[in-house]
């Protein structure tokens, strides 16, 4: 009996952690898509859609840390504890995204408004931002959430 008990559980963690990649991986796609709108407005120069979709960029990306902060690493870290190298490298990664938000809480404050002044240099600085967010969806589909 306490086998098939240990047994449900076990199919529940699966689960809820499949869930958390899936939502995980959901989040990845809308930050695309929701850059993909930012960069769109910006070619027809409404700067007033770019900053709406700015902003909602930042809140998705927020949500999406959080649960990456709450869930992912803290269940990374429990299931790994006594794995000293993949847990350096879970470590490191972690450590990365963090240089990865200051830069877009950097990018957030100077760029408050988005104009014809501006124009240019914002759009080189999302053009790295760009860069910067796929390689790191590559980087967590491919080698972080196969360790959960």
């Amino acid at each position: 009996m306490f086998q098939f008990i240990k047994k449900l559980f076990g199919q529940n963690k699966v689960a809820k952690e499949n869930n958390l990649i899936n939502i995980l991986k959901n989040d990845h796609q809308n930050l695309i898509k929701i850059y993909v709108n930012i960069d769109k407005a910006m070619e027809k120069n409404d700067f007033t859609q770019a900053q709406y979709e700015v902003k909602k960029f930042i809140s998705e990306y927020n949500k999406h840390i959080l649960l990456e902060d709450t869930k992912l690493y803290i269940a990374l870290e429990d299931k790994y504890r006594e794995k000293k190298q993949i847990l350096k490298t879970i470590e490191k990664i972690e450590k990365d995204m963090n240089s990865i938000t200051r830069a877009i809480t950097f990018f957030e404050r100077k760029y408050k408004i988005i104009n014809h002044d501006n124009r240019d240099i914002f759009m080189e600085e999302l053009k790295h931002i760009g860069q910067v967010l796929t390689e790191r969806v590559e980087l967590e589909e491919e080698r972080l959430y196969p360790l959960l």
